[in-house]
């Protein structure tokens, strides 16, 4: 029996009790009902104890699921620092220059990126010359890819930098 059919079984039985509402008697077939409502609600325990029992297993399963989760991140993140140095040696021993190594090859592309030295001057500038868009507010802040455009259209903006880094890849 399903949990549901056995409250409904239930809610039957004690619909089924017989008493007088004027006088709280009691009818003939209360015996055979409170029987039936004991053996329900036994059956209902039963359920609700093979439930509970469910919930737990899953609970321990979610838990060791997690713990080893986080077991393989702490290991691929020492991985990915091993790797890291890997690519940092060959850098430095390449010098910059793409470099064929049989099976993989060591190239080298140019990002750039905006350091900003002085945001209050950065941000007075372009208050001062009409770059709002370059400035996020509340706390005004250097939007570091609008002033990034300013600078490309040779702007000259005080309190920032245009750095090129040259980053390495092995493929």
């Amino acid at each position: 029996m399903k949990l549901y059919e056995v409250n409904m079984a239930i809610q039957s039985a004690l619909d089924r009790l017989d008493f007088d509402p004027e006088t709280g008697e009691i009818g003939e077939n209360t015996e055979e009902v409170l029987k039936e409502l004991d053996a329900l609600e036994m059956e209902r325990d039963r359920i609700l104890e093979y439930v509970a029992k469910v919930a737990l297993n899953i609970r321990s399963d979610a838990a060791s699921l997690k713990a080893e989760e986080d077991r393989l991140k702490k290991r691929r993140q020492v991985l990915e620092r091993k790797e890291e140095k890997l690519i940092m040696i060959l850098d430095r021993e390449c010098g910059g220059e793409k470099t064929d190594l049989g099976f993989a090859t060591l190239t080298y592309r140019k990002s750039e990126s905006l350091e900003v030295l002085d945001s209050a001057q950065a941000v007075a500038w372009l208050n001062e010359n009409g770059h709002s868009d370059c400035i996020r507010t509340p706390a005004s802040e250097v939007v570091k890819d609008a002033v990034k455009k300013l600078l490309k259209k040779d702007a000259k903006v005080p309190g920032v930098k245009l750095v090129t880094n040259n980053n390495c890849s092995l493929k």
